[in-house]
Formats: C-alpha cells, structure tokens, sequence
C-alpha cells in the first residue's frame, strides 16, 4: 500500500489533476455550450439525454490518454532512479513490487476520471439535468474499466519495452479500441489472407467503445451487453498476469 500511494503522491506532485481538471472543464464545456443546432435522428444534440453518451466517450477516451500518460514511464522511471533496490532491499520481490505500482497507476486514473465525471455532473445541473446525476454515478464504473485496462496494459508493456515503445503501442490500442466498431465495419468486407488477418489484428484490440457505449446505454435506459463488461475484466486480468510474471533485468 506505502508504494502505491507513493506513485499516487507523486504524480499529484507532476500536477496531472490539475490539468486534467482543465481538460474536463473545457472538453464539456465545449459540448454543453448553445453555439450550434447539431442534431442526431431527428434529436437536438444540446437534450443531454442525447448529449451524455456522446460526452461519456469523449471523456473516457480522455481519461484513457491520461491513464496513459500516467502510466507509461511509472517503472522506467523507477528503476532508472534505483529505487527499485531500496525494495529488494526490504525483501519485496518484483511481482508485488510491480503490481504496486501498476495499482498506484490505476488509483490516479480513476481520481482523474472522478474529476472529468464531477465536471460533467455539474454541467448537467446547469442544464437542468440534475434528475441523471444517479445514472451518471453508475456509469462512473464503466470508466473505471476503461482506464484500468489503459493502465493495466501500458505498465505491463512498460516492464519489457522502453517508454517510446510502450507509447507507441498504447496509443494505437487506445485509438484503436475508442474506434474498434468503426474498424470492425471497415474491414468487413475485406477478403482474402490480408482481410482475414487484419480481422483477427482488431479481434486482439480492446473494445474500448463498447465500454463506453454501455455507460451511454445506462444513461439512456437501454439494455447493457454484459459481453463487454467481461471481455473487459478479462483484459485486465490478462495483463495483470503479465505485470505478476515479467520481469526486468535491472534488478
């Protein structure tokens, strides 16, 4: 527990919150604002019961990239500032050592995302919304899902493959997943020894968007797809297994 509020510590030192608290601030405000007469089937997009789902997803995919960047150089910088041996030194071994940090990772994602969830909370008070503020709580759940496999995933990469690696890798599964059913369509009709296997590729990327689609259903009183949820958990626990099994040279 001391190690993981320790990361938490110190990436509330990095000032992160207050920035995301900015970006959740400006990102709602943005789509909450009169300017415009967008609609969606027929609906005016500024009835926030059509606005909250589109804004669930624009917020969870910015509480994933903050997860992200929360998460992607945790160890690396911990090994490079050799604080690593001040744990062996107390007999933790890696595994726990790991896990630690990847739960201090998980523990700011969420706060950040409280923060994004608080804002657009308050926005739907402004907008006299205030009767979804239930709802809206629930599907802070279904945030938590989404960053905890943004975290989960980038601080299991982050222990084999440098940072820029890791990065790299995390962004294209961030954008990927946010974007998942939109590639699935995409590729559909794609043929031959290439499409299949760039429908097995997608088949191995997160669906993130149906997280977040679920979220957007709980607002709206429609039916939640329990296959998302697990296949969700599922990812965590996988790479949760990869965060307890590998290991680093350095130590």
């Amino acid at each position: 527990m001391e190690i993981t509020l320790n990361v938490v510590r110190e990436k509330i030192r990095k000032k992160m919150l207050y920035i995301t608290t900015v970006l959740g601030i400006l990102v709602v405000a943005v789509f909450s604002t009169d300017v415009g007469s967008l609609t969606i089937e027929g609906k005016d997009i500024k009835d926030y019961y059509v606005l909250v789902p589109i804004l669930i997803n624009v917020v969870n995919f910015l509480a994933g990239a903050i997860a992200l960047a929360l998460s992607v150089t945790t160890i690396p910088d911990e090994y490079e500032r050799r604080t690593s041996h001040l744990i062996w030194s107390r007999g933790i071994g890696q595994s726990r050592y790991h896990m630690s940090l990847a739960a201090g990772n998980v523990l700011v994602s969420w706060i950040s995302g409280f923060i994004l969830y608080f804002t657009m909370g308050v926005f739907a008070i402004v907008n006299g919304y205030s009767n979804i503020l239930g709802v809206l709580a629930v599907a802070v759940l279904f945030m938590m899902l989404y960053t905890t496999i943004v975290c989960m995933l980038t601080t299991a990469l982050s222990i084999k493959l440098p940072p820029v690696f890791t990065g790299a890798i995390m962004i294209v599964l961030l954008i990927g997943g946010a974007f998942r059913s939109m590639l699935t369509l995409l590729t559909s009709a794609a043929t031959g020894i290439g499409g299949m296997i760039l429908k097995r590729v997608i088949l191995l990327i997160p669906n993130l968007a149906g997280i977040s689609t679920q979220a957007g259903n709980l607002v709206q009183g429609k039916l939640l797809n329990v296959h998302e949820i697990i296949i969700g958990l599922l990812v965590v626990w996988i790479a949760g297994l990869g965060i307890l099994l590998f290991r680093r040279e350095e130590a």
